[in-house]
């Protein structure tokens, strides 16, 4: 797919120049006493909880930062290569609510928390387990980020993402996702999972994330160092300040990361959007959201550095025409900005405060749509059909050559849930809508799912692991 410029090269260089005076005149406010201290190492100037970041250092640290690594699964045919071309898609993350057409709206449990799992692993779109499919609110929340990820490793066998819930919770996820591939010396250079440590915006983090970023880089696991900035509220109105503000934030947590590790893998993520000056909230279906995409999207291209970009986000409150407008406008943009590590890629509603059950499915549709626009045209002698088209002549038919059978699998794309029915046939089958489809689906995905069983040996492990921590 053709990325879209939506910047030229001389403004999104304003964009990094601002973003750098940012960071070395108005600075970032940290507490974390061991980031502050590597940092003053590196060359950044401490007052107190505010550090400076000299320009110099930030593009040193910069070109340590690797273009490309792979995430390593339990089954290797489910291992994903990230670079700056290729695009990852990612299940939805951090909801502490779930909705369903069945049960309505409600707080999500362990058990909604794996069923997210399963039907991810079994979407053929979804690359990646995020690591809060939604908030197991019956969980209680020191073992919560252990619980998820050993559920996760225990329902799925795709690559998957940890805790960021300070240094000490983040070395754990990781440890216990280390069981399986042979412990921690055996994953610092094979990556098994990721994390999304969130800036404080305006110019700040707190000590859970940066403890976050400093135990993924120590161990060699990739980071979305992350910025979620808010324009109006957060930062300035306008879209270019928002970028300055969110881009010296996720600057300054990729500095850290490779001052820990350098070489450690990053992926440049920020998901700015704006505030809805009628209300307050934060507006994730908008425009706005869109916009802050594309140009995200082309300062990860200046850097080099995969790219993380929200996908599938909606405002509204159930799985309705809104979602799916919403949905459909800012994946494409996530697509079109050249995002390669999309996450909230399916499921999400309400603002990120809740996970659909039906949208899991409707948005899985979506991205294969995007996937085969994304695939292209080829065009070669086979292709361009002379032949073929010589042999069947006017007003001929192309349905029963040879030329379309071997074909048509490759070059168009057959819907999981989209209906191209006669409509007496569509309503003979009973009339259904796709949100009712959808609901039957994620069923059936349930009702059929083999879980990928951990080796014996490994889940008895990986329970001990839990039990005493």
């Amino acid at each position: 797919m053709q990325r879209y410029q939506l910047l030229t090269q001389n403004e999104i260089e304003q964009i990094h120049e601002n973003s750098l005076r940012i960071m070395e005149n108005i600075g970032i406010h940290m507490t974390y006493q061991p980031a502050k201290d590597l940092l003053a190492k590196g060359g950044a100037k401490v007052d107190g909880d505010t550090v400076y970041f000299p320009k110099k250092m930030v593009e040193d640290n910069l070109k340590t930062v690797p273009s490309s690594f792979t995430m390593y699964a339990r089954n290797p045919e489910k291992n994903v290569y990230i670079d700056t071309e290729t695009t990852a898609y990612v299940g939805p993350y951090g909801s502490p609510f779930v909705t369903d057409m069945d049960k309505g709206r409600r707080r999500g449990t362990l058990e909604d928390f794996n069923n997210i799992v399963k039907i991810c692993d079994v979407l053929n779109n979804i690359d990646i387990q995020s690591h809060i499919s939604c908030e197991p609110n019956d969980v209680e929340v020191s073992k919560r980020p252990n619980t998820m990820v050993y559920n996760t490793m225990k329902y799925s066998e795709k690559p998957l993402m940890g805790s960021v819930f300070g240094y000490e919770t983040s070395r754990q996820c990781i440890e216990l996702a280390s069981i399986p591939f042979g412990g921690l010396s055996a994953i610092k250079e094979k990556p098994v999972i990721s994390s999304i440590p969130c800036t404080l915006t305006p110019l700040s983090y707190d000590d859970n994330m940066l403890g976050a970023i400093m135990a993924y880089a120590e161990f060699g696991q990739p980071q979305l160092v992350n910025s979620l900035s808010i324009a109006g509220m957060t930062t300035p109105a306008t879209i270019a300040g928002l970028v300055s503000v969110q881009n010296a934030e996720v600057l300054a947590g990729i500095v850290l990361s490779q001052l820990v590790n350098p070489g450690a893998p990053i992926v440049y993520s920020a998901s700015g959007s704006n505030g809805d000056m009628s209300n307050g909230a934060l507006a994730i279906g908008s425009p706005e959201d869109a916009v802050v995409s594309l140009v995200n999207g082309q300062l990860a291209k200046y850097y080099k550095i995969p790219c993380r970009i929200s996908g599938a986000l909606s405002d509204s409150k159930m799985m309705d025409s809104q979602a799916a407008y919403e949905s459909a406008i800012t994946l494409m943009m996530a697509q079109m900005a050249g995002g390669n590590f999309i996450l909230h890629a399916a499921g999400i509603i309400e603002s990120y405060n809740c996970t659909s059950f039906e949208k899991l499915i409707v948005d899985n549709e979506i991205i294969g749509y995007l996937k085969r626009i994304n695939q292209g045209v080829t065009v070669n002698e086979d292709t361009l059909a002379y032949d073929v088209i010589e042999e069947v002549g006017p007003r001929g038919t192309f349905l029963v050559t040879e030329h379309t059978l071997d074909h048509f699998r490759d070059e168009f794309y057959m819907p999981t849930l989209s209906n191209r029915q006669p409509h007496g046939l569509w309503l003979s089958g009973g009339g259904i809508s796709s949100e009712q489809r959808a609901n039957q689906k994620w069923k059936e995905i349930l009702e059929s799912y083999e879980e990928p069983k951990l080796p014996a040996d490994i889940d008895a492990e990986m329970k001990k692991y839990l039990e005493n921590h």
